[in-house]
Formats: structure tokens, sequence, C-alpha cells
């Protein structure tokens, strides 16, 4: 999560985010919009229009495991026409190749998606977290909330955080842990059922899966 403003009292933050339906529910990270106030939550970037923004209210979060799951609530949304992605809820394997998509440091960096890639460093995260993968592709604050693919475009991870020691250690919590929330809404979701990165070249998967990531903004104007 990046801190860029300061009006009045309260501070504004920007993260990431992805959708999990295309009626307008998105996950994100618990520390991303744990400072809201009056449910000050934007999301922009949808399409990659950045013009537009739209209200959203957080469903359900959990705290422990670093994730909410945003509603968009807004008379202008409709809904995404499609999802490319599919989630991967079994974990994946060290040394299998991965990409990040997300929105870091947007106040220096700009607001288009940038992304980074490497590879599944360990299949356990800071101090040995079972929650959690540790990757090699760079993450900056920002990145907070965005997904983890793999290279036939699943979902495997929402990025968390990056090691502030290390160079290019970056933690993602499990997409399984995705699910377990998922589980927990009160309205039934249906999440993506086909995948239409697989195959692709990283440019291709890039184009298409931009369309169904944001940015979320908390306590903007």
């Amino acid at each position: 999560q990046e801190e860029y403003t300061e009006k009045g009292h309260s501070k504004m933050y920007s993260g990431t985010g992805f959708f999990l339906s295309k009626d307008g529910y998105i996950i994100t990270n618990y520390h991303v919009i744990e400072n809201v106030e009056n449910n000050n939550i934007k999301v922009i970037g949808l399409n990659e229009d950045y013009n537009k923004s739209y209200t959203a209210k957080v469903s359900i979060s959990d705290k422990q495991n670093d994730l909410a799951i945003l509603k968009i609530e807004d008379s202008s949304f409709t809904p995404i026409t499609s999802i490319p992605y599919t989630f991967k809820f079994n974990t994946s394997n060290i040394g299998e190749d991965c990409f990040v998509l997300g929105y870091p440091l947007i106040s220096s960096m700009g607001k288009d998606i940038k992304l980074t890639n490497g590879i599944i460093s360990s299949r356990t995260g800071y101090n040995g977290n079972v929650s959690q993968y540790q990757i090699s592709a760079p993450v900056q604050s920002g990145n907070s909330g965005g997904p983890l693919f793999d290279k036939d475009g699943n979902i495997i991870g929402v990025i968390q955080a990056k090691h502030s020691l290390a160079e290019n250690a970056g933690y993602a919590i499990k997409a399984s842990y995705i699910r377990n929330l998922i589980d927990l809404l009160p309205t039934q979701i249906i999440l993506p059922q086909h995948n239409a990165l697989k195959g692709k070249t990283l440019p291709q998967q890039v184009e298409l899966a931009s369309k169904a990531v944001c940015i979320i903004i908390v306590n903007g104007d």
C-alpha cells in the first residue's frame, strides 16, 4: 500500500485489486483498506480507463490473512464483459515461472499498469509462513493486493509485501485463502471458469488480464 498525500487528518492510500466476478467483486489486501474513513474507497482503471472512478464497499475482510473482498456499489458501473483468468488453488512448485500485474508507486511511476516477472522461490513465506509464497518478481508499495499469475495465466496468489532487507524477495498470499474468504460471503459468487490466457505470449496475457486489474484508492478526494 502506498501513502501519497495527506488531506486534513486522513491519509490517502493506494493499492491494487483484481476482479473475482464480472458483477464487481474485487479482492485486495486488508492492509490496503484498513485505515478507510467514511467508506471512502474508489476503484479506478477498469478496462484501463483511469479517468472514471467507482465507489466500492468492503464486503468481508480477513485481517489475519491480510485479505479483503470489495464490491463496487455504484449506479454508473456496468458488469465487466469478461475475466480472462482462472484460479489455481493447489500449491505451485518452486521454480515455476510467475508474473505480477499492479499499480506500484502511482504518485511517481504513473497510473499505467506495471508488469514484473520471476519465479516462485519458496512454497513458504516470511519466517516460514505457510500461507505465503516467496517470489523473485520485484514488487513495490502499491503492488499490494495485485494478482500473482503462473505462466498459464492462473491466479495463484495475491501480492502482499516485499522483504525490506532483501533484493527481489516478495511475498504473496496463496489463492486457497481467497477461496476460504469467498466461502464466507453472504452471497454466492461464481469465479471465472474460462482461462483465455493459456498458450498466449506474455504481452498478450498482460493485455487481456490488465482489463480486470484495478487501482484501489482509499480516503481520496
